[in-house]
Parts: structure tokens; C-alpha cells; sequence
């Protein structure tokens, strides 16, 4: 068994993670954009200031995001075999670690309800699905030299 062809994987991660990003850029400046608005209210805070303080850590997150998805695609393919349904298994596996099960975390602290935590997994899946299913999609296993 080879191990991970790791340019291939960090092309898909990335693409991915631009992917991801776009995809969260409309997820929360469009899709949850009033919700976003009510829940900086209440914590005091306005909710325009928060993306443009800190760009980079958004960018930062989505492509750790594309990342792990296509790292993980890689790590299951000899698996589960290459294509779309194990690019989805991976795509599952990410969305869940990153954004429902931590928001399940903060419900507690009372900073959103459950209806918002929701809205954000289910709009959230879609762009780490396509992000995931790209970024597999430009990963191969091996090089042309190992074929040999």
C-alpha cells in the first residue's frame, strides 16, 4: 500500500478550502446574515465588525477545512475505493467534526438557540460537500514515476 500522495493532496485541500470559504461567505453573509445580526446584538457586539476584523482566521479555518476533507478522502480511499461516494463519506466526516458537533458544545453557553446551531449545520454541509467532493476529485494516489 502507498502512503499519500501529499501534492495532490494539498492541491485538492486547498481548492477545497477556497471552495469552502466562497461557499461559508454566502452561508453567513447571505443565508444566516439576519440571524448573525440578532445573535451579535445580544451578546452587545456588532455583527459587521466581526468578518472584517479578522479575515484571515476565516480564510484560515476553511482551508483547514478543504485540508482535512481531501486528507481525510486520501486516508480512506484504499478503503472504501476512489470516487464520489468516499469523497462524500469524507465530506460527512469533516462537516460533522467542524460544525455541528462543536456547535452542540456552545448551545449551553446560551450565545445562539438550537434553531440557529441547526440552520448553520445544515446550510454548512453544503459548500464543505462541495468543497470535499472537488478537492478529491483533483487528488490522485501515486506520481508517474511510481507507476514504473
Amino acid at each position: 500500500m502507498r502512503g499519500i500522495n501529499v501534492s495532490r493532496m494539498l492541491i485538492g485541500g486547498i481548492v477545497a478550502g477556497v471552495l469552502c470559504w466562497v461557499g461559508d461567505g454566502v452561508v453567513h453573509g447571505v443565508l444566516l446574515k439576519d440571524w448573525w445580526q440578532a445573535v451579535m446584538a445580544g451578546l452587545g457586539r456588532n455583527a459587521g465588525d466581526v468578518g472584517m476584523r479578522s479575515p484571515i482566521y476565516f480564510v484560515l479555518y476553511d482551508l483547514a477545512k478543504g485540508l482535512v476533507g481531501v486528507w481525510l478522502y486520501a486516508a480512506i480511499r484504499p478503503r472504501f475505493g476512489p470516487g464520489p461516494r468516499t469523497a462524500v463519506l469524507a465530506a460527512l466526516a469533516t462537516w460533522a467534526l467542524v460544525i455541528p458537533i462543536p456547535l452542540c458544545g456552545l448551545i449551553p453557553m446560551e450565545w445562539f438557540g438550537r434553531k440557529f446551531a441547526l440552520a448553520w449545520s445544515l446550510y454548512g454541509l453544503v459548500p464543505v460537500l462541495i468543497g470535499v467532493l472537488v478537492g478529491s476529485w483533483l487528488y490522485r494516489e501515486g506520481t508517474a514515476t511510481e507507476a514504473r
